[in-house]
């Protein structure tokens, strides 16, 4: 058999891909060329990408730079050494081991280990100083959390002094573009200093109190709202250093000399030196326990040799202290006089030693930050509205301030000077909501105008009784008309409160508003005398004087006992002193600085009880002289001396309650005890 063979077919051209119907010359194209063309269109857009990029590039860096992701070599600058020393050497592995600390100091947080977490906290300040929330852990940490583990009220101040000191001359100062922590610190100065939730927070106020009136006195005694700011713009527009006040007044050198010759320098040693000598000379309370005089451990030769010089004390007292004052409310407190003038030529005359008074200058300070943010939208701008709204309320609640150095008293009055400052800051923060801007409230809707009508009323309530005790009926009347304005658009107006008198509110309200804890029995105690010398004895009407006058007796003995001597005290510390003792000083305080016509103080004087203004001359004499010739008239006619008065028996003190107001029948005599 034979075998046919097959001779082998050419090789036949590649089959296209599927789909690929391109002409077989287009198919043939040399492998080389095609690369080309797909290297070029790549290199393009790698081009373009490169342009893009660095026309983005500086926007970029622009707001790296604004949410400070970037720490370069000149951002350690004026940060503490180890701090620095951290930054730089761990670059850019810091974020991680932010991290890692940070989710650790989280969990011992948690579990109560607040010491490990504090320490965790203070490490991860100083690898990453831009980590804002940090800041305000540590610091909350500490005045909160710490603090209430401390049993001695020194210890607890100093952990809550140590967060607030964070804050203000760390946290901020490093991150000043960050709301957040002037947040934070308005809020710990609010409700941790000027609430009641720790139990040692009358100490917690006396150091605040005591801290600040050593550096700026006591501006408030014995002033009108309009005299306090007055007397503040003496601080806030002092030299700036004190180059600039010698140039300013040559006059000063004699001081500055006097003061090395001495050993003393121009500071805030200097500063808090003299508060302390006035503080000690002008206490109710230093007859009775050390004696007025120069305290232990100051510079008596050169206090001696400022008082006994008026070329010297004069141009101390006038120049170098505003001046001093101004610079340490800066380098201390991290605090503008010029700021703080501003806010009580706005709200009123606000006294820098109460908590809410510096917790509206911080929350101010960071509401303004927040409105230059690039990331409003962030922030609730409402809360922080609302604090500031409360914070005003607190002051029309207990802005007046009594601080006394010697006995380290402190008592926190009403001062219903500042209801129309909440009104203005009510009328402007719905300005804002109702603004183009608007009022933001952190990843939900904008904030609305009834968000705020709640503590709006509330704030009616409290103002009416407040404005009403304290002898301003027409603006009493004016807050209540307005309450029932709002009780009727709530659709409320009908129930029986809101349809009665002024007299008859007041009178339902008083017990829900007048809290009988120590703060609110010394506050009502106050009111009710007030109202008793204004309504009382500025009318001639005893019988009211003396209703005013049980109506606070009442409630004292109630929280004292002091009539039922088989019920148990309140302890010592908290003692306010006897009731005489109360109506000697709310009465001194009307005569002095009450905002009612002289004729009318004349008039509380002509019905005053003679052993009432026996006590009070010494104390007044001075300023019922300078308020008569003020006001046109005799001081001997206005406000004669007390017939029963003897110069050379009585003495510049209130020790003597002997000679008493009885409180169940008409004036007369009558020791009512300390409670």
């Amino acid at each position: 058999m034979t075998q046919t063979l097959t001779p082998p077919r050419p090789a036949a051209a590649a089959r296209p891909l599927v789909g690929d119907d391109r002409p077989a010359a287009t198919a043939a194209q040399p492998i080389g060329s095609r690369d080309w063309i797909v290297e070029a269109v790549c290199g393009g857009v790698i081009v373009c990408c490169l342009i893009g990029a660095g026309f983005l590039l500086r926007s970029i860096g622009r707001q790296r730079n604004d949410l400070q992701l970037v720490m370069a070599v000149e951002g350690t600058q004026g940060m503490p050494p180890h701090v620095a020393l951290a930054t730089a050497a761990l670059g850019t592995f810091r974020g991680l081991a932010t991290d890692v600390l940070w989710i650790r100091a989280d969990e011992l947080q948690a579990k109560g280990q607040y010491f490990e977490a504090q320490t965790l906290a203070e490490w991860i300040t100083s690898l990453q100083p831009h980590f804002v929330n940090i800041w305000g852990f540590q610091a909350i940490n500490m005045a909160y959390n710490i603090s209430v583990m401390a049993e001695e009220p020194f210890d607890r101040w100093g952990w809550v002094s140590r967060g607030i000191e964070l804050l203000r001359s760390q946290g901020i100062p490093l991150n000043p573009n960050a709301p957040k922590l002037y947040e934070d610190l308005g809020y710990i100065l609010m409700d941790k200093v000027g609430g009641d939730r720790d139990r040692e927070h009358w100490f917690l106020k006396a150091r605040l109190a005591s801290d600040m009136q050593e550096v700026l006195g006591d501006k408030n005694q014995g002033r009108t709202g309009m005299e306090v700011v007055e007397a503040f713009k003496s601080v806030a527009s002092a030299p700036d250093t004190l180059a600039e006040l010698l140039d300013q007044h040559p006059e000063i050198q004699p001081v500055l000399d006097t003061l090395a010759k001495f050993d003393a320098k121009p500071d805030e040693e200097f500063l808090r030196m003299l508060g302390l000598v006035v503080m000690v000379n002008a206490s109710s309370d230093a007859a009775a326990m050390t004696g007025r005089g120069i305290p232990e451990g100051t510079n008596k030769p050169l206090v001696g040799t400022l008082q006994s010089v008026p070329e010297l004390g004069k141009p101390c007292f006038e120049l170098l202290i505003p001046h001093l004052q101004k610079r340490v409310l800066l380098d201390r407190y991290r605090m503008d006089a010029k700021k703080m003038l501003a806010l009580m030529e706005k709200y009123g005359p606000m006294d820098w030693r109460h908590p809410s008074a510096q917790g509206i200058y911080w929350m101010e300070e960071g509401y303004a930050k927040s409105l230059e943010s690039r990331n409003r939208e962030g922030r609730n701008e409402l809360l922080v509205i609302k604090r500031r709204l409360n914070m005003i309320a607190e002051l029309m609640r207990t802005g007046r301030i009594s601080y006394d150095g010697v006995s380290d008293r402190v008592d926190l009055l009403p001062d219903p000077r500042f209801i129309p400052a909440y009104e203005a800051a009510l009328a402007e923060a719905i300005q804002m909501i109702q603004s183009e801007a608007g009022v933001s409230t952190q990843y939900w809707n904008r904030a609305e105008v009834d968000d705020l009508m709640k503590g709006w009323e509330r704030f009616l309530n409290e103002a009416t009784i407040m404005a009403y005790i304290y002898g301003d009926e027409p603006k009493a009347n004016e807050c209540f008309k307005k309450l029932v304005s709002l009780a009727q658009d709530q659709g409320m107006g009908d129930q029986p409160i809101y349809r009665e008198s002024l007299q008859a509110f007041v009178t339902l309200r008083l017990g829900d508003v007048m809290k009988l804890d120590l703060n609110n029995t010394r506050q009502f105690v106050d009111g009710m005398i007030n109202r008793a010398l204004v309504d009382g004895l500025g009318q001639g009407r005893m019988d009211v004087f003396n209703r005013f006058l049980k109506m606070a007796y009442k409630v004292y003995d109630k929280k004292y006992s002091v009539s039922d001597p088989t019920k148990v005290r309140v302890q010592k510390q908290t003692d306010i002193g006897s009731f005489p003792e109360l109506v000697d000083a709310s009465f001194e305080g009307m005569m002095r600085q009450g905002k009612s016509p002289v004729l009318m103080r004349a008039r509380i004087w002509a019905w005053a009880p003679e052993e009432l203004k026996i006590r009070a001359w010494p104390k007044l004499k001075d300023s019922f002289t300078e308020q008569a010739v003020a006001g046109g008239l005799d001081p001997a006619r206005a406000f004669p001396k007390p017939k029963g008065y003897e110069d050379d028996k009585v003495e510049d003190t209130n020790d003597s309650p002997n000679d008493t107001i009885d409180t169940t029948e008409p004036v007369g005599a009558g020791d009512t005890g300390r409670g």
